[in-house]
């Protein structure tokens, strides 16, 4: 199978690239022309990784522009499928775990942004009939994470004696091992017209109880200094998956707990 996937040098997409390194897989690189990318390979599927999490003056041109772009594409090549990676992030703030049924509710730009590539694939695939599913994933973390992100800033704390401060938070966290079976999953799956896919553990943990556990799997304490307040102004206290659509629908659900996962990512940064 012909693979073309974006964004191969973030935490997801390094991920799957590894993962699918047994197919014929080729990488989009950024600033280049995506739509001769494209005509260059003719994939089977594409895999859009690429986004923009930080920089709100980029978050239209890549969470939007780049996303307009491949489907454009595959509406004149509509046999190649599309993964869309999206966002929890989507649904903005919630008191309940977040279903495919939830409308989008943004609350900044970069949920805006993802939630409008999300109904763009959505209306290009049941206008023109074409294959695109949106993967909306929640806290996945593993190796390749970016060194400015929670679990590796907490390694460098057990193992390094690297202070930190740790705010206060919940998040719903998926290994990435997990969530990129989940992708397999899609792959191999046939997907109703502009579908959605959550993809999360169904269980909520605050940073607080993430640290917690980080003492108890190394069997250390660490210098983090626990700020018992939110760090930024959209974060929230609720932050979960339904995760009842991706059992039925897909059969999927998640292999590794949190403990598993953190003693895994231990492991394999060791």
């Amino acid at each position: 199978m012909k693979i073309f996937i974006t964004g191969t040098s973030g935490f997801i997409g390094r991920s799957l690239k590894e993962f699918y390194s047994s197919h014929d897989v080729s990488e989009y690189q950024r600033g280049t022309d995506i739509t001769l990318a494209l005509q260059a390979v003719s994939p089977d599927l594409i895999i859009n990784c690429a986004g923009e999490i930080y920089k709100s003056d980029l978050m239209y041109k890549t969470n939007i522009g780049l996303v307009e772009e491949i489907l454009e594409w595959v509406r004149h090549n509509p046999n190649t499928r599309l993964i869309q990676i999206g966002s929890s992030a989507e649904y903005g703030p919630l008191d309940h775990p977040g279903s495919e049924l939830d409308p989008i509710n943004p609350v900044n730009i970069y949920e805006a942004t993802k939630g409008a590539a999300t109904l763009l694939c959505q209306g290009y695939a049941r206008e023109y009939g074409l294959q695109t599913c949106v993967a909306r994933v929640y806290s996945a973390y593993g190796i390749h994470e970016r060194p400015h992100r929670l679990f590796p800033r907490l390694y460098r704390a057990f193992f390094a004696n690297e202070a930190m401060t740790l705010y206060d938070g919940v998040h719903d966290f998926i290994y990435i091992d997990d969530f990129v079976r989940g992708i397999d999953t899609l792959v191999n799956s046939p997907w109703p017209s502009g579908e959605i896919v959550n993809f999360g553990s169904g269980v909520q943990y605050t940073n607080l109880e993430v640290l917690q556990l980080w003492e108890e799997v190394t069997g250390r304490t660490a210098p983090v200094n626990y700020e018992d307040r939110m760090n930024k102004s959209y974060e929230h206290s609720f932050w979960t998956c339904n995760t009842s659509y991706a059992k039925m629908q897909y059969k999927f659900q998640t292999e590794f707990s949190l403990p598993y996962g953190i003693k895994t990512f231990i492991e394999r940064m060791l």
